[in-house]
């Protein structure tokens, strides 16, 4: 069964980008993708993904906010920020509400560059598909 992936990020451009990762992966499969995550959060009421990838800087609602929003919800979430980086206090901050793991963009738009970030993209949603499947079968 394919890893169900829920991509929230107001930029479309990033979006598509991520989509077409995703989509290039043969275990994985995109269940929705939001420009808005207020729409997400509503539509978390009746899907259940098994990995989140979110932005953190958004109108409306920030993925701050939005991991707020989630209570006691278990999703397994990766951030995909610019500012997921070491030490990052926003990130700090999304770890701290549930979020799994970060993840930066690609620094260029080389050959190499997007080959490693699809790679440890990839890593990453196995390794949080992982936690999402104990989850389930835990409860």
């Amino acid at each position: 069964m394919a890893m169900q992936t829920m991509i929230i990020n107001d930029s479309r451009a990033m979006r598509q980008f991520l989509e077409d990762i995703v989509n290039s992966y043969d275990d994985c499969e995109i269940m929705g993708s939001y420009f808005d995550a207020t729409i997400a959060l509503d539509d978390l009421k009746i899907k259940r993904p098994d990995v989140i990838l979110l932005d953190l800087e958004m109108p409306k609602m920030d993925g701050i906010t939005f991991l707020e929003s989630l209570k006691n919800e278990k999703y397994p979430t990766i951030v995909v920020s610019n500012y997921a980086s070491d030490g990052s206090e926003i990130v700090n901050d999304a770890m701290a509400l549930g979020a799994i793991d970060s993840l930066k963009p690609p620094p260029s738009n080389s050959k190499e560059d997007f080959e490693d970030f699809k790679s440890l993209l990839h890593h990453k949603l196995v390794k949080a598909s992982l936690k999402s499947q104990r989850y389930t079968l835990s409860n």
